[in-house]
């Protein structure tokens, strides 16, 4: 298991490995992205359900053919699993194939050795990590997220099943005890997944991929309804913006002709709103979710209430111009 193994990938199922492995923190002790242990992390959490999928396509195949006389039954299989296997062969010559390499490490030598001696069938064993990685990079990116961090996620969805508090050890090397998880949960653009947590009564929102290690603790979680509450409107509202006692009034913002077409358009951190008359919508959502959602839009959205956020809007268009005369004066 010292040699490494090659293998060749279509250019843009490469470039997704590879922004995985930064954006799901993934690195050597320098801060950069450490390829070699993204990969050999990726199979070790990922081949057993890899497997299991291709195992539920063969009996489905198995089924499909079982008007098939017993005789000819056995072969028809074989050649029809072969079929899909090559669907990792990437023979398309509009395909941009790139060839990489990664080293097994002491971590992946058991699913290593499982691959190669038990699943393996009528193929190689570079065809194989090709269809797994594929199969791998064709699913949302908070899937992937959740299979490169298996185990920390297994862990915090034991503790809010169980109802237990957690010590948690962020990949910055601050360590949080005594902490309440509340849930795991994705953005609605289903880019990342989020951990809500309660620290002594006060609610924290992190990425999953921030945490370094979780450890369950006897300790029963405790978390007052009026902070479940707020993790209840965060969820519903967008899991990345942590809402506040603060967020406690709706929002109202008028928009223009065009203000409407780029609420259309723009999807991205969009809040949903409540209710629409006319040129007013109304939100209930945090308010640092609005304002950067909104800051996009210029004169085109006006924030009528509540007065201190359009104030905020004001100040922060005002402090712009400011500079942008500064820079430009004639």
């Amino acid at each position: 298991m010292d040699e490494k193994i090659k293998i060749s990938l279509p250019k843009n199922t490469l470039d997704v490995l590879k922004k995985d492995c930064a954006e799901f923190k993934i690195t050597k002790e320098n801060g950069q992205p450490n390829m070699n242990a993204f990969i050999n992390t990726l199979i070790v959490n990922f081949y057993e359900s890899f497997s299991a999928s291709e195992e539920t396509l063969h009996q489905e195949l198995k089924n499909a053919l079982s008007l098939i006389p017993d005789y000819y039954k056995e072969q028809a299989f074989e050649n029809v699993v072969k079929v899909f296997a090559k669907r990792g062969n990437y023979t398309n010559e509009k395909v941009d194939s790139t060839t990489f390499s990664f080293k097994p490490t002491k971590v992946s030598e058991k699913a290593l050795l499982y691959i190669e001696h038990v699943l393996l069938q009528s193929e190689s064993l570079s065809s194989f990590y090709r269809r797994m990685f594929l199969a791998y990079t064709q699913k949302t990116k908070n899937e992937r997220e959740k299979i490169i961090h298996k185990e920390n996620f297994e862990i915090l969805q034991k503790a809010v099943k169980q109802g237990v508090q957690v010590c948690i050890q962020l990949q910055s090397g601050n360590v949080m005890n005594n902490i309440s998880v509340y849930a795991i949960t994705p953005s609605k653009d289903e880019l990342f997944n989020y951990v809500l947590i309660c620290d002594n009564h006060h609610n924290l929102t992190m990425r999953l991929a921030s945490i370094k290690t979780v450890s369950i603790l006897p300790n029963a979680s405790h978390i007052l309804e009026e902070n479940k509450m707020l993790f209840d409107r965060q969820i519903a509202c967008a899991a990345q913006y942590p809402m506040y006692n603060t967020d406690n009034e709706p929002i109202k913002v008028q928009l223009t002709e065009k203000g409407k077409k780029l609420f259309e358009k723009i999807y991205l951190y969009r809040p949903t709103p409540v209710s629409i008359d006319g040129d007013i919508y109304t939100f209930d959502c945090s308010a640092n979710q609005l304002l950067y959602y909104f800051e996009r839009f210029g004169d085109n959205a006006l924030i009528l209430s509540p007065k201190k956020l359009g104030i905020f809007m004001r100040n922060y268009y005002y402090f712009a111009l400011k500079k942008y005369k500064t820079l430009y004066k004639n």
